[in-house]
């Protein structure tokens, strides 16, 4: 048996009333097929520019949108637009990882863009007018304002274009879009990994844009099957598999009022990524960052805008790991500075450099990670952050001056905050959760402190439920490694019984699940987590080496072959072993998508540590991922055959002993149907025995109430049969 250490690092107590009533049990009914838990978030809140307000969403009294502004100082409410004056405002819509906003600010703040339907209206705030700016059948993707307000660029018809507001007219920029030529937008594999939609940017200027094209005709084609109709249909979409053909990228810039594209030189090598591009302040050029085909070498380029010429101004590398897109990167005011993030230290940290690529100081420092960067002082004495500086199971906001001192923390409650600050940085709403209390909006000045609370985020119905306490620790490997993990027992948690134990991972690199936040699989927010606990199971959760937020050595320990993460929740289940109340012979492990391939893993290269797993929308096999993501990690197949092999659930299946239940939407477009076939006939083939359940015409998240709660009914119903 393995000796771990053990560190209590917290315990938070429930935010609701306990009392010694009879529990009121969940049910998969209630949870995933009405709305009673769902907490009142501030949906589609957008800061005025040039104003101390913000505006967001709310439905009327016959459930329609209206958009509401309110005043950050003074809380005064009042509606903007409401469904009397226009029909056309609807919810902000879901594209894959993206959430499409349904109204968007002008730079000068005196009007409303509002895309719906093909049709592009525009509420002048001012005149309390709306205007169809274009109402022709086609679709205007991803219309953005230029920076002086006066023109809308999208993609329309597969090519770049403008619209000018006050003249109503529009001009095509560029003719050679289509199927097979990207402009502008991505393919499946960039927006995915890359979590990258709108595939253009203004100068600041207002004369330019800069844009990708993409030529994706080598990349293969996947077919995707509808088995609904009568006649099965077939829909193709290009994605690329690891050690697969990438589309050929370019970046060219193109004067908005007419001209040829300039194309920028990115250097004699043809099958790299440009994951991000950005404007210099002197709108004269163009930051591109570069990455080359195993993504362990990121460089920033500067391209000059009307000719094309480029030159690296820095680089990162990781020889023994990958180096992540810079989303941190700011270019200040005055022109000639600019803040960059790096891991060089281990941790992610902030830089200043001047506009040559000489370092000036490191603004940050320390073993934590920055996240992401909020905001810049437009006078460039702060650069607002959030970073894991006081846990590395939360997220708090923090301020640091340019001259790398003062740096300090401005959020105090515990758990996890999302910001989103005033365009002129006065002020901000924090909207923070943790595992015992659900989202909470407040406005707070750029100093931290609390203007007021704009939602309270209460959820009403939970006051008639007693849920678990979550306590957070960590448990020692055997190589010396700490590792993230919680554990939820019942609210009549009985020392003397014998409980059995359900696991929740995902376990994927950067990923992180243990975390303090109300939705976290630790939280009281994962209510089908509180209903199994309900019915006499706890619910175990251990982040593994490889996952997010530990450094970037940490991350690095599975690069090349990830399989080595189910070894850390193998242990996980030897440390549930050593409970006095834990039944070690009754340890069962659940995830989804990724962390359905990892419960794969467990129920085949760890078998004799888990008696029951539940994989939904699993990877069974590496290779068939996408080239971005897979191959960010592990290296390409044709040079990694063996770390390809170890993280592989068939490589192990003569381990298997049964137990294993796999579930998939059909029309998966994120993880191929085709992994759950492929490892069901490898288990057909050694006569294993196992269950599955097959979701028609659904894609990767198996949307829907009706069928979530079949899922969940599913799932229930096999813990209960089979642990």
């Amino acid at each position: 048996m393995r000796r771990f250490g053990i560190c209590f690092l917290a315990a938070f107590l429930c935010g609701f009333p306990q009392t010694a009533r009879a529990q009121k049990p969940l049910t998969v009914e209630d949870i995933f097929g009405t709305d009673l838990f769902k907490t009142k978030a501030l949906r589609g809140v957008e800061w005025i520019p040039g104003r101390s307000a913000f505006t967001f969403l709310e439905k009327d009294g016959s459930g329609q949108n209206r958009i509401v502004r309110m005043d950050a100082e003074t809380g005064e409410k009042e509606c903007l637009l409401d469904s009397a004056q226009t029909g056309v405002l609807g919810d902000s819509r879901r594209e894959k990882r993206f959430a499409v906003p349904s109204y968007a600010w002008s730079p000068d703040g005196r009007g409303v863009l509002i895309p719906s339907d093909k049709t592009l209206y525009f509420y002048e705030t001012a005149a309390g007018r709306m205007r169809v700016l274009n109402g022709d059948a086609e679709e205007e993707r991803d219309p953005t304002f230029s920076p002086d307000g006066r023109l809308l660029a999208y993609i329309k018809n597969g090519n770049l274009a403008v619209y000018d507001i006050q003249t109503e007219s529009e001009t095509i920029l560029t003719r050679n879009g289509g199927k097979d030529r990207l402009v502008g937008c991505f393919d499946w594999v960039y927006e995915e990994e890359f979590s990258i939609r709108t595939g253009f940017a203004w100068s600041p200027d207002s004369k330019c844009i800069a844009f990708f094209e993409l030529d994706p005709t080598d990349e293969p084609e996947f077919p995707i099957v509808n088995f609904l109709p009568l006649q099965n249909t077939v829909e193709t979409m290009r994605y690329p598999k690891a050690g697969n053909a990438n589309a050929l990228v370019r970046i060219g810039v193109v004067p908005v009022r007419g001209g040829e594209t300039v194309w920028m030189d990115l250097g004699p090598e043809e099958d790299i990524y440009i994951p991000r591009i950005a404007w210099l302040k002197d709108s004269r050029h163009v930051a591109i960052q570069r990455l080359n085909r195993k993504q362990n070498r990121l460089n920033l380029l500067f391209s000059e805008a009307s000719t094309g010429f480029s030159w690296s101004v820095l680089s990162e590398e990781d020889p023994g790991g990958w180096v992540d897109a810079n989303d941190d990167l700011v270019f200040l005011d005055d022109g000639r500075r600019f803040v960059w993030s790096s891991e060089r230290t281990n941790w992610k940290h902030l830089y200043l450099y001047d506009i040559g690529g000489r370092l000036i100081r490191p603004l940050t420092g320390g073993s934590w990670n920055v996240e992401a960067v909020v905001h810049a002082d437009g006078r460039g004495r702060w650069i607002y952050f959030t970073a894991s500086e006081k846990s590395d199971l939360e997220t708090h906001f923090y301020r640091v001056g340019l001259d790398g001192r003062r740096c300090t923390r401005l959020s105090s409650e515990e758990g996890t905050h999302r910001i989103q600050m005033s365009k002129n940085g006065r002020y901000y709403l924090d909207t923070f959760s943790n595992v015992a209390a659900p989202d909470r909006a407040i406005v707070r000045r750029s100093d931290g402190s609390t203007v007021r609370v704009a939602e309270p985020g209460t959820i009403e119905a939970l006051k008639a439920y007693r849920l678990a306490r979550a306590s957070f620790f960590r448990i020692r490997t055997d190589d010396g490694l700490d590792l993230n993990a919680y554990l939820l027992k019942p609210v009549d948690f009985d020392s003397t019984r014998k409980y059995p134990v359900i696991m929740h991972v995902y376990g994927g690199p950067s990923s992180q699940t243990v975390r303090n936040a109300w939705r976290s699989g630790a939280g009281m927010g994962s209510l089908w987590h509180q209903m199994m606990l309900q019915k006499g199971y706890l619910v175990f959760c251990v982040d593994n080496r490889g996952t997010g937020n530990r450094g970037n050595d940490f991350m690095n320990r599975v690069y090349g072959n990830m399989g080595l993460g189910v070894e850390d929740q193998i242990r996980g289940a030897e440390y549930l072993r050593t409970l006095p109340y834990v039944d070690g012979d009754r340890v069962g492990i659940w995830g989804w998508s990724g962390g359905g391939w990892m419960t794969c893993l467990a129920l085949t290269r760890g078998a004799s540590h888990f008696k029951a797993g539940a994989a939904v929308a699993p990877v069974t096999d590496l290779r068939n991922y996408d080239s971005i993501w897979t191959e960010r990690y592990m290296g390409l197949p044709q040079e990694n055959p063996e770390g390809y092999d170890q993280s592989n659930p068939v490589f192990f299946i003569d381990r298997y002993r049964g137990g294993l239940f796999l579930i998939h939407g059909a029309n998966d477009d994120n993880v191929h149907f085709s992994n759950t076939m492929q490892l069901a006939r490898a288990l057909q083939d050694k006569g294993k025995p196992f269950q599955l359940m097959v979701y028609p015409g659904k894609d990767h998240s198996i949307q829907g109430k009706e069928t979530q709660m079949h899922l969940y009914r599913a799932m229930t119903d096999f813990f209960i049969k089979n642990l």
